[in-house]
C-alpha cells in the first residue's frame, strides 16, 4: 500500500479511508433493523465503497445500488464489491449529482431495467442511506439529496443520514463548532448543517417526516426519515 494521506491509503484500485473503516460497524448496527426487512437499498455518495461492501457482506439477500459524484471512485467501489461471495448483489455504481433531476430520473430508470418493472411511479427503493455528506457539500447538494431520496423511496420507506449536525441551531460540542470553522475555511459552501433545516426540506418538498434522531459516537447523529404514504 502507498499512503496518499494520514487517513487515506490505496492498494490497487481500492481506496482505504480510515474514518470510513472506523464507523462502518457502528453504522451497520443501527441499520440492521431496517436492512432486516429491506429488499432494495440505494447509497448516496458511496465514496471508496468500503461501507457498501461491509453492509452487503452481512446482507446477501439485499440488492444494493451504489452512487457517487466522483466517477474516479467507481473503480474502488467495484474493486471492493468484487470481493463479495457469489450470491451477493451489488449493482454497478451510478453517477449522481444530487442537484440534477436527470440523475435521479436515471436511477429510477436503471432500477426499472434491472428488475424488469414496467413502472416505478411510487418509488424504487425501500431504503436510502448517506453518511457524512451534508457537511462536505453545499446546501444545494444536501437539500438535493433529501428531495431525491423522497422521490425514489417507496411509500413507507426510510431515508437515513449519518454525520455531524447542529440541533436547534446549536453545536453538540465545542469541537464540532471548531470543525465547522475548519470546513468553512476549506470551502465556504461547506459546514455543519441544522437538523431543522434538513427536516423542513424533507417535510415540505420530499413527503418525508423525521421519525427519530439518534445520538451516535464522536458527536454525530443519525437522522431517520420516513416517506409518507401517497394518498390514492
Amino acid at each position: 500500500m502507498v499512503s496518499s494521506s494520514k487517513s487515506e491509503l490505496k492498494s490497487g484500485n481500492k481506496v482505504f479511508l480510515a474514518p470510513t473503516d472506523r464507523n462502518k460497524e457502528i453504522i451497520l448496527e443501527q441499520l440492521r433493523p431496517f436492512l432486516d426487512s429491506t429488499n432494495y437499498v440505494l447509497e448516496v455518495g458511496s465514496g471508496s465503497g468500503q461501507h457498501i461492501y461491509h453492509f452487503a457482506k452481512e446482507y446477501p439477500q439485499v440488492v444494493f445500488q451504489p452512487t457517487e459524484y466522483d466517477t474516479s471512485l467507481f473503480s474502488s467501489i467495484e474493486a471492493y464489491t468484487a470481493d463479495l461471495d457469489a450470491g451477493h448483489n451489488v449493482l454497478r455504481p451510478i453517477e449522481l449529482d444530487a442537484t440534477k433531476q436527470e440523475h435521479w430520473k436515471n436511477i429510477i430508470d436503471v432500477s426499472r431495467q434491472e428488475r424488469g418493472e414496467a413502472e416505478t411511479a411510487h418509488g424504487a427503493y425501500d431504503l436510502v442511506i448517506s453518511t457524512n455528506i451534508f457537511h462536505i457539500a453545499s446546501w444545494e447538494v444536501g437539500s438535493g439529496v433529501v428531495r431525491g431520496a423522497g422521490q425514489i423511496l417507496r411509500p413507507g420507506g426510510f431515508y437515513i443520514a449519518y454525520g455531524a449536525f447542529k440541533r436547534n441551531g446549536k453545536f453538540s460540542t465545542e469541537s464540532n463548532a471548531q470543525f465547522d470553522q475548519t470546513l468553512r475555511g476549506r470551502n465556504p459552501d461547506w459546514g455543519v448543517r441544522d437538523i431543522e433545516a434538513i427536516q423542513m426540506v424533507a417535510e415540505e418538498e420530499a413527503r418525508m417526516t423525521l421519525v427519530e434522531i439518534r445520538d451516535m459516537p464522536s458527536n454525530n447523529y443519525m437522522l431517520i426519515f420516513q416517506k409518507i404514504d401517497v394518498e390514492e
